[in-house]
């Protein structure tokens, strides 16, 4: 279990970083491309994902570790709040929508299987929405882009593919990182035991050639 406990000051700084790049987007998207955006809805959406963070920092310690259920719940707001920023930006049409396969990645590298199959159920059941559900995408009202269904549907069944094969491999690469370094200090303790033991056998060698002297 305590291999299990996640920093919240991880996530925490990941969460800060999707943040900036969020608001970088919708600044190039509307200053640099001067596409018509949903920017107020947007800005409601990060600014309760900031408020989120801002919380953690003010209740939790820098060194305060999550189990592993309180940092699904906090990966699993991640994908929400991305399923709702894709929802006024395009749906799956929004070459952003990639991103849910990030909070499932880092679930397979730091989560039981079971939080981690929970996180990827949720991501694609998202993301099946977003196939339906969603406002237009940011583009020329002269020139709308239309992308074909089967082209849709492909795009669907690639992140969901990026999903399950990442996921993994990153949890056998760290399940396999994990193992090895309980191997090397379980080594290490009986090292640690032997060379204790070393010392104790000396010493009563060295007593009993003490004691067993004309002078002692």
């Amino acid at each position: 279990l305590p291999n299990r406990l996640v920093r919240l000051d991880t996530i925490l700084r990941l969460r800060w970083l999707a943040i900036l790049g969020q608001l970088a987007a919708i600044f190039i998207v509307v200053q640099g491309l001067g596409f018509d955006l949903q920017t107020i809805p947007c800005f409601a959406v990060i600014s309760v994902a900031a408020a989120i963070n801002i919380t953690l920092q003010l209740v939790y310690p820098t060194v305060h570790r999550l189990t592993p259920p309180a940092a699904a719940a906090l990966l699993g707001s991640h994908i929400a709040e991305l399923a709702t920023l894709l929802f006024l930006t395009g749906g799956l049409q929004n070459p952003f929508s990639f991103l849910f396969v990030a909070p499932v990645l880092i679930s397979a590298t730091a989560l039981p299987p079971r939080l981690t199959l929970t996180l990827a159920a949720f991501a694609i059941a998202c993301m099946s929405v977003l196939g339906f559900f969603h406002l237009p995408l940011p583009w020329n009202d002269d020139d709308p882009l239309v992308l074909p269904q089967i082209y849709m549907f492909a795009v669907w069944l690639s992140i969901v593919l990026v999903i399950v094969v990442t996921s993994i491999y990153a949890f056998q690469v760290t399940e396999e990182s994990r193992k090895l370094s309980d191997a090397l200090a379980a080594t290490e303790l009986v090292l640690s035991h032997e060379q204790h033991l070393t010392q104790l056998d000396g010493l009563a060698a060295a007593a009993a050639h003490e004691l067993g002297t004309p002078l002692s």
